[in-house]
């Protein structure tokens, strides 16, 4: 696992999974405390992934500024509608453009599909449960090949499920947007099983984009991976 991949994997882990677990944990000054430590380790790893994907969009040189300057823009646009109250949200446009730019065809796939969700929760939210099983398919975009850890970790993770449909069911539906939680197995045994590395980002994210960093990250990502080599 590289660097930016354990970082989105970290907010995942702590920003939106254990810090989950809160509503189903005893409340102690133990408790209290721990997950308050979950709670600013999941701050820390957002803003990680904010700088950190910056830092890898300035490593593009000069490729990289006209990239720069528009995740910047449409970042503060969006943060200033989030805290002050105007702005625009329109960072669902950025993976698309990122992937146009490296012309990456699994990126393209999949950043259509984000900016689909991003209209649709901007313009009119709703619930589209077809929206989550074209997320679970498509990895298939970009190819497939057998790998047992693949196998071995969806078992497994369908097990846990299975176990607690309903806690499990809670947290992804809170940390990711999914609520058709047994697709996730699917989406994990595809997404590990996929010739292409991006839809390993994008199950992190989740079918629904939680965060805004996430969209930075999905755009960033395309270039990251592009064919197969790091830009710059």
């Amino acid at each position: 696992m590289d660097f930016f991949l354990l970082l989105l994997f970290l907010d995942f882990l702590l920003n939106r999974t254990l810090n989950r677990l809160w509503i189903f944990i005893p409340q102690n000054p133990f408790t209290h405390a721990l997950f308050l430590g979950i709670q600013w380790a999941g701050y820390v790893s957002m803003l990680a992934l904010y700088v950190y994907s910056f830092l890898l969009i300035g490593s593009w040189g000069r490729r990289g500024v006209p990239l720069g300057v528009l995740a910047l823009v449409l970042t503060a646009l969006d943060l200033s509608k989030d805290y002050l109250g105007f702005g625009v949200k329109a960072l669902f446009l950025l993976p698309l453009i990122f992937s146009v730019f490296f012309k990456h065809r699994v990126a393209i796939a999949y950043s259509l599909y984000y900016l689909a969700e991003g209209v649709i929760k901007l313009t009119k939210p709703l619930y589209l449960a077809q929206l989550e099983w074209a997320w679970a398919l498509l990895p298939l975009v970009g190819g497939w090949r057998f790998r047992k850890i693949a196998v071995i970790l969806a078992a497994l993770l369908l097990v846990l499920i299975a176990a607690s449909p309903y806690y499990t069911g809670m947290i992804f539906v809170f940390g990711m947007g999914l609520s058709q939680v047994f697709l996730l197995p699917a989406a994990l045994f595809l997404s590990l099983s996929s010739k292409s590395k991006y839809p390993l980002y994008s199950l992190l994210v989740g079918p629904s984009v939680q965060l805004s960093v996430h969209y930075i990250t999905l755009a960033v990502a395309t270039g990251y991976v592009n064919s197969g080599k790091r830009q710059g």
